[in-house]
């Protein structure tokens, strides 16, 4: 059902507003019956896309110096283990020590 809200509210608005810019006319209705249908198709598919690829590089690497802040500048890769498998952690943060940005120390890493 959570899914389904934003293209469900976007399309609530356009039918509401098609409907009311034609005065409550028979054909409003069936014109803003067809383009809630279509715009709710299309926001339902663009939110499945965006959902499917998972957050970016870049995201996953701010929520990395994010956590890291609230414990204090040092993180391990089970400290991620809420966000990311722990695999994918420690190439995440292998990544980050590599370009500077924290260094290894011991079980984590210190930014």
């Amino acid at each position: 059902m959570r899914q389904h809200f934003l293209p469900f509210s976007g399309a609530l608005a356009l039918f509401l507003l098609v409907y009311a810019a034609s005065r409550f006319a028979l054909w409003g209705l069936v014109l803003a019956a067809f383009l809630t249908y279509l715009l709710y198709l299309g926001l339902l598919r663009w939110q499945g896309r965006l959902l499917a690829k998972g957050p970016s590089r870049v995201a996953l690497e701010r929520l990395a110096m994010r956590e890291a802040w609230r414990k204090g500048g040092f993180l391990s890769p089970k400290d991620l283990g809420a966000f990311l498998p722990q695999d994918e952690a420690e190439r995440l943060l292998e990544g980050l020590a590599a370009r500077g940005l924290c260094r290894r120390e011991g079980e984590g890493f210190r930014f």
